[in-house]
């Protein structure tokens, strides 16, 4: 998958590498959030070429918003209210 730019391969169309000793060191040196981030690629790429039926997709697309929605990790979440019988 060489062109002119020395890319020889792609991860999910988009994490390029020119090596395969630069994706080996990608893998081995790895972060919990570059992890993070592949995964969401993975499932987009997933999606993206209808791989899943309709409604695993809408379960994905709702993981993902949740997972990467800033605005709800600083929403205070109030206690459920309890009540006697």
């Amino acid at each position: 998958m060489e062109n002119e730019e020395g890319i020889k391969g792609s991860l999910f169309n988009v994490i390029k590498y020119k090596e395969l000793s630069d994706l080996d060191s990608f893998i081995n040196n790895m972060k919990k959030d570059q992890a993070f981030y592949c995964l969401i690629q993975a499932v987009n790429y997933a999606y993206n070429n209808k791989i899943y039926t309709i409604q695993e997709s809408e379960v994905i697309s709702k993981s993902i918003r949740l997972l990467t929605n800033q605005e709800d990790e600083n929403r205070d979440i109030p206690d459920p209210e309890v009540y006697n019988a």
